[in-house]
């Protein structure tokens, strides 16, 4: 679930007509980012079917924010013309269900990497955790997980077109340990940090207190 915000004037009349009709957003990456008006061909081909939960025009500068709940994968096919706004033929590519035991066995380690990773965040709580540990589909899980860290949008690409779910596994997986990595130096530099700080203040509370002693 993330609040989005369509600022073009096209992107404006999808969501309107989306949410109009009760349908479904289809969300996709644009390939290159300083495009204003990408044409169907410069956009990834896979993106994610999303429901609009909320939709809500600023009455300041009238822009339009929601808030989106992905459902599921889908591939672009080819553009539909002639409705008035962006449509497009598109295959759904759900996740298949499987018992394989390499996937298992990723889908545990990702759990307490993932603990782990949210352990080192300033102000993280246990119940995100707990709703990791409750998801039973482990690429609902790596999904999950890859929307948590911070990477880049092309990263996030990369893990959203990967359909193997071993190899999916395996892209958050090294993400995670990329983000914990991270974090363990920045709470190691903060310690560090807070710790000359402290250091700093003792040293000129004595000074104080050795003045008024000589006073």
């Amino acid at each position: 679930v993330l609040p989005l915000a369509a600022g073009r004037g096209q992107s404006k009349e999808d969501v309107q007509a989306a949410i109009k009709r009760q349908q479904p957003l289809g969300i996709v990456l644009q390939r290159d980012p300083q495009m204003q008006d990408p044409s169907f061909d410069g956009l990834n081909t896979i993106g994610t079917v999303a429901n609009v939960l909320r939709y809500v025009t600023s009455p300041e500068d009238g822009a339009h924010h929601l808030i989106c709940q992905g459902v599921e994968r889908f591939r672009l096919i080819a553009p539909v013309k002639g409705l008035g706004y962006r449509a497009a033929r598109v295959d759904y590519l759900p996740d298949k269900e499987t018992d394989d035991p390499a996937v298992a066995a990723r889908a545990l380690v990702l759990k307490e990497r993932a603990g782990e990773m949210i352990g080192l965040l300033p102000h993280a709580g246990g119940e995100l955790v707990k709703a990791l540990d409750a998801i039973d589909s482990p690429g609902l899980l790596a999904d999950t997980v890859a929307g948590l860290i911070e990477i880049s949008l092309e990263a996030k690409q990369e893990i959203l077109q990967t359909l193997e779910l071993c190899k999916r596994l395996d892209k958050v997986l090294d993400a995670v340990a990329g983000r914990i990595e991270v974090l363990r130096l920045s709470r190691e530099i903060g310690d560090q940090t807070r710790s000359r700080i402290d250091k700093r203040q003792r040293e000129m509370m004595l000074r104080e207190q050795l003045r008024t002693i000589q006073h």
